[in-house]
């Protein structure tokens, strides 16, 4: 269908799905070689390549709003001057498609945020730029002139970090209710946990591409080898998660953890199992999409994770007065979340804690499982190590524990709500991925093309 856009340029609305393409290869040509406008250029001599000014054309109308050039070309910059890539014509026109389309797709999330009134609070992006400024070893609050000093505006980020946290907020109120996990669900996880418990385990990072009509999977394989090429090339495998990975494990740079078999689509366990460490897999197709796998490290089974052990423990507590409004919780329970879904280990743990001032968080020490209350003995008995646990409301509050530390006897299986969490979450990330999908195809969305 083809319109008029803005100052008479010729627009054509095309299918979100069909490939990119959607930009002209005049306009495209421009946009890779477009920089940042002066307020945000490097001074010569620092290092940045010496570019033109921006091009400050419309790319796109998501619904009446605007993804200009500059927003494009923003979004470029952060990638390829965080990722260590080659700053030139060929790494900008090989990326600005999928950047895009990215883009594309954050407008959506960013609307359907302040449609359903999700609230994301200044607290909860400052928690995740902390986690960005401890991962670039850069000190406490210079992330964002870090960021100008290489022709970035903040905005770039803020914005990608407040989709990052909104999004997973609007998926739990619009489906967790309709979530219902069967008994026979359960019991046949259960019996995946009972047949690996010999198996190793992984430490892993992952990227994952999903392929939601047959039509897709031939433009989703080559964004596969195209992400893959980048990280052969150096590019960083946690920023490349978080702006391209639709998997709930992207606002975490793609860190999944250590994980055991039956927690990943038996495709990727079967390359997994195989992988050396400190490399990255070819992609893999499983049934919803294409997997890169990162794997960090590999042990043998678990041998300590029961409730005879002894766990050296971290909690934090959000506090809120018994008395207080739904809104306060929500706000604290949003808090909550993006703690246990952005730390990464215990000593990213203790950074939180001390910034967040709580003096009931912190480290508890030694102690036996089986000298806990009941309420957390088994949580901790199973959780990983390093994982932070799903918040719990106790008596004053919201609280994450992680567990840093565990040795003694081996143990049982998780517990039957534990594994109900997990496959809920796993619906979720099934639900986010084709609520989504409806948003883009019920959107009014326009490619522009110049004149």
């Amino acid at each position: 269908m083809a319109g008029i856009g803005v100052n008479g340029a010729r627009s054509d609305m095309q299918p979100f799905g069909s490939p990119l393409g959607l930009v002209a290869p005049a306009l495209l040509a421009a946009l890779i070689l477009a920089a940042s406008p002066p307020a945000f250029g490097q001074a010569k001599g620092n290092g940045a390549p010496a570019q033109p000014v921006a091009v400050l054309g419309i790319l796109a109308v998501v619904n009446d709003e605007p993804i200009s050039a500059f927003d494009l070309s923003q979004r470029l910059n952060f990638i390829i001057r965080l990722s260590n890539l080659k700053d030139n014509a060929k790494t900008r026109r090989a990326l600005a498609p999928r950047v895009l389309r990215s883009l594309i797709d954050e407008t959506l999330k960013l609307q359907e945020i302040k449609n359903q009134n999700i609230t994301v609070t200044e607290a909860e992006i400052q928690r995740v730029m902390r986690q960005w400024e401890r991962q670039n070893r850069l000190p406490r609050g210079q992330l964002l002139p870090f960021l100008k000093s290489r022709g970035i505006s903040p905005s770039t980020l803020t914005q990608q970090v407040r989709a990052a946290i909104g999004w997973p907020a609007v998926i739990r109120r619009r489906f967790i209710r309709n979530i219902v996990i069967s008994e026979e669900e359960i019991d046949r996880a259960l019996e995946r946990y009972t047949a690996s418990l010999q198996k190793p385990r992984h430490k892993a990072a992952e990227i994952f591409l999903p392929v939601e009509r047959p039509e897709d999977e031939s433009r989703v394989r080559d964004n596969a080898n195209k992400l893959l090429e980048e990280l052969r090339r150096g590019a960083d495998f946690a920023l490349l998660a978080r702006q391209f990975s639709q998997s709930s494990s992207a606002i975490r740079g793609g860190d999944l953890g250590w994980v055991g078999p039956g927690l990943l689509p038996p495709e990727v366990e079967s390359v997994l199992e195989k992988l050396p460490v400190g490399t990255i897999s070819k992609p893999i197709r499983s049934a919803t999409g294409y997997h890169l796998i990162f794997l960090r490290e590999r042990r043998a089974a678990d041998a300590v994770t029961g409730q005879d052990a002894t766990v050296v423990l971290r909690q934090i507590l959000l506090p809120v007065p018994d008395s207080a409004p739904p809104s306060a919780w929500e706000s604290q329970a949003n808090l909550a979340k993006t703690i246990k879904d952005t730390a990464t280990g215990c000593a990213d743990f203790d950074t939180i804690s001390k910034e967040l001032g709580s003096t009931l968080s912190g480290n508890l020490g030694r102690i036996k499982v089986r000298e806990l209350p009941a309420q957390i003995r088994g949580l901790v008995a199973t959780i990983p190590i390093g994982v932070a646990s799903d918040p719990q409301r106790v008596e004053g509050g919201l609280r994450v524990i992680m567990v840093c530390a565990r040795t003694g006897k081996a143990s049982g299986p998780p517990t039957r709500a534990q594994i109900r969490r997990m496959l809920q979450v796993r619906q979720l990330e099934v639900r986010a991925r084709h609520y989504l999908r409806d948003l883009r195809q019920e959107a009014f969305i326009d490619i522009r093309s110049p004149r």
